[in-house]
């Protein structure tokens, strides 16, 4: 299970990080929003963060991601997913955003979820804690 979600969010993060790094104007523009050189710039920060997040859980696939070596890793998605997805999800019900959107909720809301019980698994014997 732990591989499965490591593998499947490092390939989402990664994609999120090569859209932010190579194409953030265009994005911002179907998006809706003025691509400010600030803007632009903020982007491809994020698509860096995003890139780096994506490339620690492709390493980390193989290693147990529950107990004491791999808490950090799972804290750390987790919080990432929970914040992202509830702003998304905020935002999404309050009728600001929609379409590509939606979409991400979504996915943020299934991860958030898949690393929340991961967390709270024993990583050897797939048992919650």
């Amino acid at each position: 299970m732990s591989k499965l979600l490591l593998s499947a969010s490092a390939l989402f993060l990664a994609l999120m990080g090569l859209v932010g790094t190579f194409i953030p104007a265009e994005v911002l523009v179907l998006a809706e929003i003025d691509p400010f050189k600030e803007t632009v710039v903020m982007f491809q920060i994020m698509g860096g963060l995003y890139l780096g997040f994506a490339v620690l859980n492709w390493m980390s696939r193989n290693a147990p991601i529950g107990g004491i070596y791999g808490k950090p890793l799972a804290t750390a998605n987790l919080l990432h997913f929970v914040v992202v997805g509830l702003m998304l999800l905020k935002e999404v019900f309050q009728g600001h955003l929609g379409g590509l959107f939606i979409v991400l909720a979504i996915l943020y809301t299934v991860f958030a979820v898949g690393f929340a019980s991961t967390l709270f698994r024993d990583p050897l014997s797939g048992a919650s804690r």
